[in-house]
């Protein structure tokens, strides 16, 4: 069953997607082709509508966990932009030092490596660092 676009949760993944990541991400997902429309809809959704909304966590507190969890998987590009996503939602550099510092634990060295450094890149390009 496809999801519809008036659908609530995907009007509220919409706003909370623009108001983590901006205009530009609206853009890119009212301009997904048909073969990228279906997985769109659903991320925005289940992820931005039904999941980012929810009571109980902060937006910052969400942000340092799925930072986390990005550094764990080895997730790049969205470990950067969850940094500064996470800056934007009122974390500070100590903050996600502290957050890399306890996944390095479990992740291990190579990983936390390239994590931190992937997060000084982030937090020099908004000025951060």
């Amino acid at each position: 069953m496809a999801l519809k676009k008036e659908d609530p949760a995907f009007q509220a993944g919409r706003e909370m997607r623009k108001q983590l990541f901006g205009a530009g991400s609206i853009e890119r997902l009212d301009a997904a082709d048909d073969f990228h429309e279906p997985l769109e809809n659903y991320v925005t959704a289940a992820c931005f509508g039904e999941t980012w909304t929810r009571p109980g966590l902060t937006l910052r507190e969400r942000s340092l966990i799925t930072m986390a969890i990005c550094a764990a998987l080895n997730r790049h590009t969205p470990l950067k932009r969850l940094v500064k996503c996470a800056v934007q939602n009122g974390a500070t550099k100590e903050d996600i030092r502290e957050v890399l510092l306890q996944t390095t634990l479990y992740i291990g060295v190579a990983g936390g490596v390239e994590s931190w450094g992937l997060a000084a890149e982030a937090l020099k390009e908004i000025d951060a660092y």
